[in-house]
């Protein structure tokens, strides 16, 4: 008997080692995150900076998505992303959702990084409406707003929750799977400008 609760408190402690969530939050992580902003918000402007109005408006089929389309794309994403970062900063700080988020930043993110295609929400299908040079822009300025909070904000990013149905993220998870995301949209944006038929 003594060896059979000896074992189980083996197993619990092993259990709560490997289950609990790492709640440290470093200088060096928020630098980081910054750095893969920057990074993303650099490779997007040397990608379109320079496009013409035929170049902003090529589609490779008709249901394709345009750069300019995919630029508007990725703005509304910026949207969401504050909107999603605030909402879990407005909510404050809960230990049983901390204790309760299952998943790693590496589990919780590594699905927007496949390269298997996504269904974008309906909210965020774009409207062609926007010129390229002024959805650069809005991407821009967006960005920077993004970078400007994570740079300046004292809170630790992993004890703030984003609770929503089927997606429960931290702040650092949020903003990681915001940059992936526009890196995938980055290997589009690559793709199109690759197509044969290309303006040039």
């Amino acid at each position: 008997m003594k060896n059979w609760y000896l074992v189980s408190l083996i197993v619990l402690g092993f259990y709560h080692l490997t289950s609990a969530q790492d709640t440290s939050w470093t200088i060096h992580d928020r630098t980081n995150l910054v750095k893969e902003y920057v990074r993303t918000k650099a490779e997007i402007n040397a990608a379109t900076q320079y496009l013409t109005p035929s170049q902003w408006s090529f589609k490779e089929t008709p249901k394709s998505w345009s750069i300019g389309q995919v630029m508007e794309h990725l703005y509304m994403w910026e949207l969401i992303t504050q909107r999603d970062t605030r909402g879990a900063i407005w909510n404050g700080i809960n230990m049983d959702d901390v204790k309760n988020l299952l998943e790693d930043d590496s589990t919780a993110t590594h699905w927007i990084y496949e390269d298997k295609p996504h269904t974008s929400p309906d909210y965020t299908i774009p409207t062609g409406f926007i010129p390229g040079d002024a959805v650069l822009k809005l991407f821009n300025s967006k960005c920077d707003e993004l970078i400007k909070e994570i740079e300046t904000s004292d809170l630790n990013f992993r004890l703030y929750i984003r609770k929503i149905p089927t997606y429960n993220k931290n702040l650092v998870q949020i903003y990681m799977i915001h940059y992936g995301h526009v890196d995938r949209h980055l290997r589009q944006i690559r793709r199109i400008k690759s197509h044969p038929l290309f303006p040039q």
